[in-house]
């Protein structure tokens, strides 16, 4: 199946779940970030769990420090 990770294609096995999408990105492992599903934001905690669809569009925000 095909989702857009900020607005990339990403080729993903038809069970993918979040966790998985952003490890094949190598995404899961940075720190700071928060991730949502067609506008809806995630909890890291519901990554694992949270089963991705066709064409889902998934955004990733970076937290920056800054003043």
């Amino acid at each position: 199946m095909i989702v857009f990770i900020n607005n990339k294609n990403c080729v993903l096995n038809a069970d993918a779940n979040l966790t998985m999408a952003l490890e094949q990105n190598d995404i899961q492992s940075q720190k700071g970030i928060a991730v949502a599903v067609n506008n809806a934001v995630i909890p890291k905690t519901e990554w694992q769990t949270k089963i991705l669809h066709e064409n889902d569009k998934i955004t990733i925000i970076k937290a920056t420090q800054g003043g």
